[in-house]
């Protein structure tokens, strides 16, 4: 197999990854401390069960790590620059990309949130 190949398919293992909104909402919880499934669950309106399956393959992914405390399993990002890169791509979309002022308006809230500066 090709090198570019190779890139290219573990690339995409990666959009794939991100590709469901949950896990992108999961990953932005996760930039700044590590979290457990109940908060994580309460913060974004979520059931406990939900996160636990996207947790879980963000795990196998090797995007998140596990930390087992007692009972409670705290889970927090492997590479702290992802949740910065996903930043980037909502700055990116903001650019233009998606022509819509509901969009815009959607950006301003997210970013103030995921990202006050």
């Amino acid at each position: 197999m090709s090198e570019r190949k190779l890139v290219a398919e573990e690339l995409s293992n990666l959009f794939n990854a991100l590709s469901h909104p949950d896990r992108i909402r999961i990953l932005e919880e996760l930039r700044n401390q590590e979290r457990d499934v109940h908060s994580l669950s309460d913060s974004l309106g979520l059931s406990s069960s939900r996160v636990s399956q996207h947790l879980s393959l963000l795990k196998n992914l090797r995007m998140v790590q596990e930390r087992r405390d007692g009972k409670h399993h705290f889970y927090s990002l492997i590479e702290k620059d992802l949740a910065s890169w996903i930043l980037e791509g909502v700055r990116f979309t903001a650019s233009g990309v998606v022509e819509s002022r509901s969009f815009d308006k959607a950006v301003k809230k997210a970013l103030s949130v995921w990202d006050p500066k």
